[in-house]
């Protein structure tokens, strides 16, 4: 606990004393106990903290003339429960794993770190404050799957003290949840062992204790693949500088029902950029065959065919951000290369099919200068998607440090960004639509900031947009008259998109 957070948590306490105060009617001079010390309130008017250094003059001002028995003692423990909670309701913020930045930056394991946690220090103050602070410092909640020197242990037995904790503290009300993943021959197999689907005790498990709207995955490629139940290719995987990737879903909080494919409105979101797309959840209500249950545990097989993972709640928002492709740009024939990535959206081949639930209408793919092969697996099999959202180059530092840039030619990275966008461009812009181009309403590209790149992007729909539009900086929106609606669907209205230790609360 540093000296800015003791100075931050006693500001609250002399913020939540001066209140109490003024409730009170203590005088001046009246005695009272902070943190166990006899003082009194024009000891605490001139402390370096005082209520004039947080608080405006007409707040924070002392009335002398208010009263009090003189034998009554003021303690920082007897302050309401209600004022404290609305004190510290102030240092709740969104946990660093929610930064669109980091989110769209290299992937790296320390995503929930952060030097600036006000919260967990206040909740090292005394036992009621922590008891005061648990629901929301473990309102966002991640877990760590470590590497056991003696070889990997079930998936489900690793996370059981996890389970335990949260049920002894009545802590099911988590929002958003992280699994980072440093073993990457994770398994939920006795025998440790691979099989189809073998997390799916563990999944269940997770959603029958917690029930979060927001999961984020971060993983190596054969980790991540063991739980999605996707296939992954390692054979070359040494070629590539990608110690792990983020996979994220997200959902709309359940008010009451969820509605099912066939029967209900496949709402378009209303956005102009990525920006706007930030937040905690995704943008659409999603299409499957029936109305079910919203209650925690109620949502179990409408994708039975499907992982578990994307089977057991109805998501509607993915990204996939793969990291870094430059370390193979050095290889002999780089573009042969093959890179370590689960096959979340399927090929061309009968065997190989999608396996995102068809309840996500939105997507972001993230990586660093893909080989234009590998982005072909997406442009040529894009799934069912309302808006797609691509990053294909990166926003650090990457490109000005020598050891990532050992033998590589930048002239071969900017080849294989252009041939990939040209790919997307020609389907995009195809007339008529093919496949499920003709179903998306948005793009975006996360690379507008090459403005010459962008700007003949942009005249190229103003001449011959086949009804696509420029919607903001790096955005498209195709005209809604030119939006073929799926099977079953209805006419479209557009909706608004909103978009540690083993067991400790994500940081804050």
């Amino acid at each position: 606990m540093n000296q800015l957070d003791i100075n931050l948590a006693r500001s609250c306490c002399i913020l939540a004393t001066e209140f109490h105060l003024r409730r009170t009617k203590l005088t001046a001079e009246q005695p009272y106990n902070f943190f166990g010390c006899s003082a009194n309130y024009s000891t605490l008017k001139t402390n370096p903290h005082h209520m004039s250094d947080i608080m405006p003059e007409e707040i924070s001002g002392h009335n002398g003339g208010l009263s009090a028995d003189a034998g009554e003692s003021v303690s920082i423990e007897t302050l309401p429960t209600e004022i404290l909670s609305q004190i510290f309701g102030y240092l709740d913020t969104l946990p660093p794993s929610f930064s669109i930045k980091t989110l769209h930056d290299e992937p790296r394991f320390d995503i929930t770190s952060s030097d600036d946690h006000p919260l967990k220090a206040s909740s090292l103050v005394s036992r009621l404050w922590r008891e005061i602070l648990k629901p929301v410092l473990f309102k966002h909640a991640q877990f760590i799957v470590r590497k056991h020197p003696t070889g990997s242990v079930m998936l489900s037995q690793q996370i059981k003290p996890f389970f335990d904790f949260i049920t002894s503290n009545s802590l099911h009300a988590i929002q958003s949840f992280t699994l980072l993943v440093h073993d990457g021959g994770v398994t939920d197999n006795p025998q440790g062992e691979y099989r189809p689907n073998n997390p799916a005790n563990f999944w269940f498990s997770l959603f029958q204790v917690i029930d979060p709207v927001d999961l984020l995955i971060v993983a190596a490629p054969e980790a991540l693949g063991a739980l999605t139940s996707c296939r992954v290719y390692l054979t070359e995987a040494w070629n590539f500088d990608c110690p792990c990737h983020y996979l994220r879903l997200q959902r709309m909080p359940e008010t009451s029902t969820v509605r099912l494919v066939g029967a209900g409105q496949d709402k378009a979101p209303n956005v102009t950029n990525d920006s706007q797309a930030d937040g905690l959840v995704g943008n659409t209500s999603s299409n499957l065959p029936s109305i079910i249950s919203s209650g925690q545990g109620s949502l179990r097989s409408y994708h039975a065919k499907g992982p578990t993972l994307f089977a057991v709640r109805p998501w509607d928002k993915l990204l996939l951000n793969e990291g870094s492709f430059i370390k193979a740009y050095a290889t002999y024939e780089f573009w042969l290369r093959k890179a370590p990535s689960v096959n979340l959206i399927g090929s061309a081949a009968p065997t190989d099919k999608a396996q995102i639930s068809p309840t996500i209408r939105d997507m972001s793919y993230i990586a660093m200068f893909p080989m234009c092969n590998h982005f072909a697996d997406l442009t040529e099999n894009l799934p069912r998607l309302d808006r797609l959202y691509c990053q294909l180059v990166p926003r650090n530092e990457i490109l000005s440090d020598p050891r990532k840039m050992v033998q590589v030619e930048s002239e071969d990275l900017w080849m294989e960004r252009n041939a990939s966008y040209a790919a997307l461009m020609r389907e995009l812009f195809n007339s008529p639509p093919s496949n499920n181009y003709q179903h998306l309403k948005i793009f975006e590209s996360g690379d507008a900031a090459d403005r010459a790149a962008w700007g003949m992007a942009v005249e190229y729909v103003k001449r011959a947009g086949n009804g696509w539009k420029v919607g903001g900086d790096g955005v498209f929106v195709r005209r809604q008259e030119d939006i073929k609606p799926s099977e079953g669907e209805t006419e479209e209205q557009p909706t608004t998109l909103s978009v540690n230790e083993p067991f400790e609360s994500d940081e804050r």
